[in-house]
């Protein structure tokens, strides 16, 4: 059989073109990712660690995927350059205590839609990570495309973060002007091994159940934002994290003074108007 020299070449580097070819990336909380990276939850399904896998189970118990878990990459938080990406400006609060933390909730009134779209995407949510920082659970408001889904408009999902693995559910599509009530709960623990439960509260579909996880301390308010190209990019006005309350396992109120982040090159600030952790409330204004 005969073959012209421009198949035989063609042959050879069409293997060679695929090795070359960069991965697909997705924008999730946290910043682009590679698509085989991330895994949307079954409706109803939850995940769960066994040693150094994370398993996703379906709605009838039965599962459907063992994710390895890697290394979770530095994050990008509040970096000094004009139009910067990712976490923009923030709350924080770490629990030292003995006790962990056994609920983080907080209402928010989702943004007007901004008045350009330049393709960008907007995070706004609470979460909690570990001391390690290696992952992080989140009720997560966006703008904008991310691995979940979206768009040019609002919309809502669960996720949590850990190592190189991205877990979610689907965007459920929101109102400006709709109340949100973001909340992480701890259900039970064992040893070192700690369950929780995040959700938007009032949002069917977005309920996120993950079992065997490490101990969350850092509890976060949090703006962030990538392929930001103008202000205007930004929902106009600010966005009040009112109704905050943290409470502890041992039935105890963490005194707490919330840490602040700010984005001086833009002027996207993070204001504490009532501190501490009853009906606590935040300010970040755009």
């Amino acid at each position: 059989m005969r073959y012209s020299l421009a198949l035989l070449v063609s042959a050879v580097l069409a293997p060679l073109s695929a090795l070359a070819a960069p991965a697909a990336t997705v924008i999730v909380p946290g910043g682009p990712k590679a698509a085989a990276d991330v895994h949307q939850i079954p409706a109803g399904g939850r995940i769960a660690h066994v040693n150094d896998q994370v398993h996703v189970f379906d709605a009838a118990g039965s599962i459907v995927k063992k994710v390895s878990v890697g290394v979770r990459p530095t994050p990008v938080r509040n970096a000094v350059a004009p139009l910067q990406t990712g976490w923009i400006t923030y709350a924080s609060w770490l629990n030292q205590g003995s006790s962990p933390i056994s609920s983080f909730t907080t209402t928010w009134t989702v943004p007007p839609v901004p008045a350009t779209n330049h393709g960008q995407t907007i995070f706004l949510f609470n979460s909690i990570e570990p001391n390690s920082g290696d992952a992080i659970i989140q009720p997560v408001l966006q703008y904008g495309p991310s691995a979940a889904g979206g768009g040019s408009f609002w919309g809502v999902a669960s996720w949590y973060l850990v190592g190189n693995s991205v877990f979610n559910t689907a965007v459920t599509r929101v109102s400006a002007g709709q109340t949100l009530n973001g909340v992480i709960t701890l259900t039970s623990q064992s040893g070192s091994s700690f369950n929780y439960v995040t959700s938007f509260s009032n949002i069917a579909g977005t309920s996120l159940t993950v079992t065997g996880a490490a101990q969350l301390t850092w509890a976060t308010e949090t703006l962030e934002a990538y392929a930001v190209t103008a202000i205007s990019d930004y929902p106009a006005g600010s966005t009040k994290f009112s109704g905050i309350n943290l409470k502890l396992a041992n039935g105890a109120t963490p005194s707490i003074s919330w840490s602040t982040a700010q984005d001086s090159a833009e002027g996207l600030t993070t204001t504490v108007n009532t501190n501490g952790a009853t009906n606590a409330v935040i300010t970040i204004k755009y």
